[in-house]
């Protein structure tokens, strides 16, 4: 199998998501395992989840935890989709735990690095590669009470960029996707956080973020999933550098 430019592509696609186990992950690793391509992913605790993936859809499974060393079992993939990602802090600025601050780079700029060091060699000896970070429609603006979160988006964004520019005639890409909230696990435990520190109910606070966005309603995981799929494919091969709201025109 050759692209437009003819390196060669696997067919299937080896696919390592990250954050499997979580909403977004796991509509990721549907869409490229019902596609056909061969799916690995990434978790850190939830180990039903990632059972009923293997059992289900046929993924294999890492267990590592991103917030600390780690070392990746294998690295030979054409696609890598840095998924995971972590919001553990609503204090202002001044008021952050800086442990706090260096667990979330951890998470959510530094393992994504390091995991696009990992699988570089191999993509660039077949000439072929896709390497997708999933940011959030924070890489793109600011936010008050979420200087971690979003300064690694920030990062996280400014790193795609920097890796598109550098491999941009080698046959691998590197693009962002930006979503803005999305109907999911994580959605609702920062909700639930949010509704005990305002003395609110979780619905109102849900209420709020469907509000914010003028389509009314949160995205689906699904939805951002069929971006990633995308990215991935041949047809994609001149998207690069990219950060893609998906966001139901929120921040235009």
């Amino acid at each position: 199998m050759t692209d437009a430019v003819g390196s060669t592509i696997s067919n299937p696609l080896r696919v390592l998501v990250t954050g499997g186990t979580g909403t977004l992950g796991e509509a990721v690793i549907q869409a490229f395992a019902k596609a056909g391509h061969r799916t690995f992913f990434q978790f850190c605790r939830n180990d039903q989840n990632a059972t009923r993936l293997t059992d289900t859809l046929g993924a294999t499974g890492f267990k590592i935890d991103f917030s600390a060393d780690f070392t990746l079992p294998m690295s030979d993939f054409d696609v890598l989709v840095n998924c995971a990602g972590i919001n553990i802090s609503r204090e202002q600025a001044h008021g952050v735990d800086p442990l706090i601050w260096d667990k979330m780079m951890r998470v959510n700029v530094t393992a994504p690095f390091l995991l696009s060091q990992a699988v570089l060699p191999g993509m660039l000896k077949r000439g072929w590669g896709r390497i997708i970070n999933v940011g959030s429609i924070y890489s793109l603006r600011g936010a008050i009470n979420r200087a971690p979160y979003v300064a690694s988006k920030h990062a996280l964004s400014g790193l795609t960029k920097v890796m598109a520019l550098e491999y941009a005639n080698t046959g691998v890409t590197c693009n962002e996707i930006c979503p803005s909230a999305i109907d999911s696990d994580m959605i609702h435990r920062i909700a639930e956080n949010n509704a005990r520190a305002r003395g609110m109910s979780v619905d109102d606070i849900l209420d709020e973020y469907r509000t914010m966005n003028p389509v009314g309603r949160m995205a689906t995981a699904g939805e951002v999933a069929s971006a990633v799929l995308y990215l991935a494919g041949s047809e994609a091969g001149f998207i690069n550098g990219a950060s893609i709201p998906v966001d139901g025109g929120q921040i235009v």
